[in-house]
């Protein structure tokens, strides 16, 4: 019987660029491992320092792709430009955790947004259209969970495309999964 390994990644720097660097350096060792991330705990701080901590359950038995995305803007309209870069990099990817956080500099005032995603990319499927109903339905649930059970935070023509289903159905899983929920 093969247990799951633990893997723990901590970063931390003076600023931002700095310490998303360290983790991004640190994050290829994922590249060499066997496995497919399970579980993910990420925890994001500011301060005089910027520090991240992430825990990370590795299957070695399951086949995947493993990576941290870690990206940052500054400046103007910084969450939405945050979630844009994400976006780009986690195409056709499992999402097992993610965060962000916001800091404005003390002196400048400048404010940073920070977002880190823990992301599967499966091996030997390319895309979300063969996925059986359950499947969809278990993604599906998974980001309705993570955007606190509001179904208007999904865009379902963009989930309906990259499923390769109608909207209807979409709205139909969502449905579904929020009667199971109870």
């Amino acid at each position: 019987m093969v247990s799951e390994m633990l893997l723990f990644i901590e970063c931390e720097s003076s600023s931002v660029e700095g310490c998303l660097k360290e983790l991004r350096e640190k994050a290829k060792i994922l590249e060499s491992m066997p496995g497919s991330i399970e579980k993910a705990k990420i925890e994001l701080s500011f301060g005089a320092f910027m520090e991240i901590k992430i825990a990370l359950s590795i299957d070695p038995t399951k086949k995947a792709d493993k990576y941290i995305v870690a990206e940052h803007t500054s400046g103007k309209d910084i969450i939405e430009r945050l979630q844009e870069k994400i976006r780009k990099k986690i195409k056709n990817t499992e999402i097992v955790d993610f965060t962000f956080g916001t800091y404005t500099m003390p002196i400048t005032r400048r404010k940073y947004a920070v977002g880190i995603a823990v992301v599967n990319r499966p091996q030997g499927k390319g895309n979300l259209e063969n996925l059986s109903i359950e499947e969809r339905r278990a993604i599906l649930g998974k980001a309705l969970e993570l955007f606190g059970w509001n179904p208007k935070a999904l865009n379902i023509s963009e989930i309906a495309r990259l499923f390769n289903v109608s909207r209807d159905s979409i709205y139909n899983d969502i449905e579904q999964i929020l009667k199971e929920r109870g």
